[in-house]
């Protein structure tokens, strides 16, 4: 099974967890508690392994993009009785894929190198463990907007280079996609104003010609 897959059966049974304590609280209790009901906003940093896939079955397209997003969420309490929040941002995020390879006199290197908008809306359940802690599992959806996009590549033949980039996106590139739409899951956990989490996420529309990106990220960040 495909680790995507063992990730996904594992928040969706985190989720389920939640939903029945969800149920519990509303039973046991009409009111929420300081620590239930208080809102949050911050910055994040997020490590993201990206891998852009092809979507045809006559394609083994698979290629691995490694980058780094920040971002800025705020979080609104949306119920009387339960911990439930929508949390919402932005920020920039940072993309890059490159290949290598060598056969005799001839070489040759390839690069993308992706800049883009991102801006989540997430639903969050707040689970208050005590005071410092609390776990904060999620599910939303989220939008990417290419602001720059660049291929290069290097070739080279018994010493002799020739070089070339241009955009990916537009008549003259690769004809790919600027935006972008898509669906995420996963869980954050409150320590003091120190939140880490992970997550992971599909898009639902093709960034490439036949292919799309699918994303794990671990994040870290601070509340404020």
């Amino acid at each position: 099974m495909k680790t995507s897959r063992i990730f996904f059966l594992l928040v969706c049974l985190l989720c389920g967890q939640t939903l029945l304590h969800a149920q519990f609280v509303e039973k046991t209790k009409s009111t929420l508690t300081d620590s239930d009901r208080s809102t949050w906003r911050g910055l994040r940093l997020a490590y993201d392994r990206s891998i852009l896939k092809s979507t045809s079955d006559d394609s083994d397209l698979k290629q691995g993009f490694n980058g780094l997003t920040v971002s800025y969420v705020q979080a609104w309490n949306i119920s009387k009785r339960l911990p439930l929040f929508v949390e919402a941002g932005g920020g920039l995020s940072f993309s890059r894929h490159s290949f290598d390879s060598s056969e005799g006199n001839i070489t040759l290197k390839t690069s993308h190198n992706l800049l883009g908008l991102y801006i989540p809306a997430n639903v969050v359940y707040k689970i208050s463990i005590n005071d410092k802690l609390a776990l904060k599992p999620y599910t939303g959806i989220y939008l990417r907007l290419g602001l720059l996009g660049k291929e290069k590549y290097e070739a080279g033949v018994e010493g002799n280079t020739a070089s070339d980039s241009y955009s990916v996106y537009g008549e003259d590139g690769c004809d790919w996609k600027r935006f972008q739409a898509g669906w995420q899951i996963g869980i954050t956990a409150d320590y003091g104003q120190y939140n880490f989490g992970i997550g992971y996420g599909i898009d639902f529309n093709k960034m490439a010609p036949e292919a799309r990106f699918n994303t794990f990220s671990l994040r870290a960040g601070l509340n404020f």
